[in-house]
Formats: structure tokens, C-alpha cells, sequence
């Protein structure tokens, strides 16, 4: 039995989804919004019309709907872990406001400092940082304890936002995977 190109495309679309995925997860790692690769290449490849020996679509607008729901569902959450975190520990808004730009500055320096995955630790420490120095600031600063205790729950609210994104990721991938079965 011979297979033709039209019976694999469905096959090869699968595992560029998954191989999407996998770079999706190192650009988490460097800091950036990695989560959605997987959707803009099953965008590119639903507007290519790229269809299998049927003449059928492979790809439908309603994966690539899903998928870039999944990474605003994603990044969402992992603003929302951070904020939540440091609300936990009583945060004001110069807290949260110095989190979310200590963790966007961290993930680029960290990036320059240890390219690859230090976009990662550049943004859990940024956000650390960040929390703790805005919340030193103003007329009804927190204290020292405080203020580090507020830094460390935004920190690991954030660093839980992050491993949700790079968790997605592998679930996309693994999602594309079992499609070829």
C-alpha cells in the first residue's frame, strides 16, 4: 500500500503543531508570550489552505480559535497568579504596579544576562524587586518585612503563572501528538 503526500499532510501538521509547542516553551523561557506560537502556526496553516487526499481543511478556524483562547486563557492567569499573590499578602497598587514592571524589566535583563532561560529567572526576580520597591514607596509605605513578604508572595504567584503557560504548551503538544494516533 502506497501513501500519498495528501494522506501525510494531515500527519506532518500535527507534528509542526507539536514541534510549535516545543518552541513555544523556550520562549516562555526567555520571557516572552510563547504560549501563543502554537495558535499563529495553525493560523498560518489554516490560511494557506493546506488540506489532506479529501480536499478537506485540516485545519479549522475553531483549533486556532482554541488555541489562542488557551493563551490568553494562559497569560491571564499568569497576570492575574501574581496579582493575587501579593493581594494575598496585603499588596497596595504601588506593589502590584512595581511587580508587573519589575518582572516585564527582569525578563529583559535576565535575558541579557544569561541568554536562554534567564528570561525566566530575570522575570520572578523583577517581579521580587519590583513588589518590594513599590511598596517602600509613597506616604503609606509598607515596612521592610512587609514589604518583602508582599515581593515574595507576587514572586511565587508569578513563577505559578509561568509554569501555567509552559504547562500549556506541553498539553498543546501533546494534544498534536495524539492526533497522528
Amino acid at each position: 500500500m502506497e501513501i500519498t503526500l495528501a494522506e501525510t499532510v494531515g500527519g506532518i501538521y500535527y507534528l509542526v503543531i507539536a514541534l510549535s509547542s516545543l518552541l513555544g516553551c523556550f520562549l516562555v523561557a526567555m520571557g516572552f508570550p510563547g504560549q501563543f506560537f502554537p495558535g499563529v502556526t495553525a493560523a498560518i496553516l489554516w490560511l494557506s489552505g493546506v488540506s489532506d487526499a479529501a480536499g478537506e481543511v485540516i485545519i479549522g478556524g475553531e483549533i486556532v480559535l482554541t488555541l489562542f483562547g488557551l493563551g490568553l486563557l494562559a497569560e491571564g492567569f499568569e497576570f492575574v497568579s501574581g496579582l493575587v499573590g501579593g493581594k494575598a499578602a496585603g499588596s497596595r497598587w504601588r506593589g502590584a504596579v512595581g511587580g508587573m514592571i519589575g518582572g516585564f524589566a527582569g525578563a529583559i535583563f535576565g535575558n541579557l544576562l544569561f541568554p536562554l532561560f534567564g528570561g525566566l529567572l530575570g522575570i520572578v526576580v523583577g517581579t521580587l524587586f519590583g513588589a518590594i520597591f513599590g511598596e517602600m514607596q509613597g506616604e503609606e509605605a509598607a515596612g521592610t518585612e512587609q514589604a518583602v513578604k508582599i515581593g515574595l508572595a507576587s514572586a511565587i504567584g508569578k513563577a505559578v503563572g509561568l509554569v501555567a503557560k509552559v504547562a500549556l504548551n506541553f498539553a498543546i503538544g501533546f494534544w498534536a501528538i495524539l492526533q497522528l494516533f
